[in-house]
């Protein structure tokens, strides 16, 4: 709870079985997501923007997909707007820097956005990362702080490690970016 003006930290208090972080001041998405994965204790992080809506079956394909690739440092899915365009299935890294959604704004179903493949990163709004490969690179690089690109660097290091980066299309959410 990044010192919220609202009802958050009340409702917060009604969960069981969870360890709340509460912050004076808001740390922002990137250092609020290395202070939660420093408190987490399982073998996977989930990063998941909280303007998205799971579709069912998204969590078990994204642990499948972890759990059948022993080389598998991180997966993403597919994240689609809330009007039915396609946002992203995975993303491009160029070399000049320039980050790009894969079919942006096309049809979600299209085939070429419907099989699990190598990508260079996905997007930090949905994405699965083995939690010893998030504490061995140190995080997300606070450089790059509040946000965006930490979650590109986190995917290419995890690729400089010599660990995949999957795109799974039956991850599905959708996000109001």
């Amino acid at each position: 709870d990044h010192a919220s003006g609202d009802e958050t930290g009340e409702l917060l208090s009604r969960l069981q079985n969870v360890a709340v972080a509460r912050n004076a001041e808001n740390l922002g998405f990137l250092r609020g997501c290395n202070q939660g994965a420093a408190m987490a204790r399982g073998r996977y992080l989930l990063f998941l923007n909280n303007d998205t809506v799971m579709a069912s079956g998204c969590l078990s394909a994204l642990l499948g997909s972890a759990e059948a690739d022993t080389r598998c440092g991180a997966v993403g899915g597919r994240l689609i707007w809330p009007d039915g365009r396609l946002q992203e299935a995975g993303s491009i890294l160029w070399r000049d820097g320039w980050a790009q959604g894969y079919g942006r704004g096309q049809d979600p179903y299209r085939p070429e956005f419907s099989y699990v493949r190598e990508i260079d990163f996905c997007s930090g709004a949905l994405l699965l990362v083995r939690k010893d490969l998030f504490d061995r690179l140190g995080g997300f690089d606070v450089r790059y702080a509040p946000a965006y690109y930490e979650d590109a660097d986190l995917c290419m290091e995890i690729r400089r490690l010599g660990y995949r980066v999957l795109y799974q299309p039956r991850a599905l959410v959708y996000h109001n970016e």
